[in-house]
Formats: structure tokens, sequence, C-alpha cells
């Protein structure tokens, strides 16, 4: 399913990317998930996870680099983009679960050498 949805994911974003890192949320008890990676040239990473309609979720990246970043979720045949930055070294904010299926925040590599990505999600009341 993961190798699927990166596949899904790559379509929709137009990239041409040699590789991609699909990584599942994995929230810690106190609703909090960190991760870091680097990116190889042309390669995306991709966090996604699901949460209940209405949920909150505050986040926040650093990358080494100004990266193409954007949350999507796909909606049947369609990929809608609550948002996207087309290059960004720093971004934060809120995202509200409208929809059941897996929101996904992405990266994309599109620089000619190695970018390192740092990510925090953190579940906030409603």
């Amino acid at each position: 399913m993961r190798a699927a949805l990166a596949l899904l994911c790559l379509a929709a974003s137009g990239a041409a990317a040699a590789a991609a890192q699909v990584v599942d949320i994995a929230w810690t008890p106190e609703g909090r998930f960190t991760h870091m990676a680097t990116l190889a040239p042309r390669e995306l990473l991709e966090v996604c996870g699901k949460l209940h309609r209405g949920g909150r979720v505050a986040w926040s990246f650093e990358a080494g680099a100004p990266l193409p970043f954007n949350i999507h979720v796909h909606q049947g045949k369609a990929v809608v983009y609550p948002a996207r930055l087309e290059r960004a070294t720093k971004a934060q904010g809120v995202q509200i679960f409208d929809a059941e299926p897996a929101h996904c925040w992405m990266w994309t590599n599109t620089a000619a050498e190695a970018v390192k990505v740092s990510v925090e999600l953190q579940q906030t009341p409603r």
C-alpha cells in the first residue's frame, strides 16, 4: 500500500523523482511525531497519517535548502492541496483533517546535492 501511495503522490506532484521515502506517522502517547531524513537529489519524502475528521495537527519543518513542499490528501481520483509552497527552507502551520483519508506532508529535493529535512507534528485539541 505504501508503494502504491508513493506512486499516486509522484503522479500527483508531477515530479520526476528517482526515489521516494514514504513514512507512516507513528504518534507518541503524547500525540507527537518527529522525523529526520536526508534526501538524495531528485528524491522525495512523504510523511502520511490518518486522523478522525476534525482532528488538528500543528506542523513545522526545516530543510537544509529550499524545497518544494505540500500537504495533500487523496479524495477519490482527486488530489486536494490544503498547503503548497514552491520553495521553502522552513514553515509551520496547523492542518485540520477535513476528510478521513490520510493526509500527507511531502518534500521533493530538486537540488543537485543531498538535503536534510526535519519534521515535527503535534496533535492539538479541537
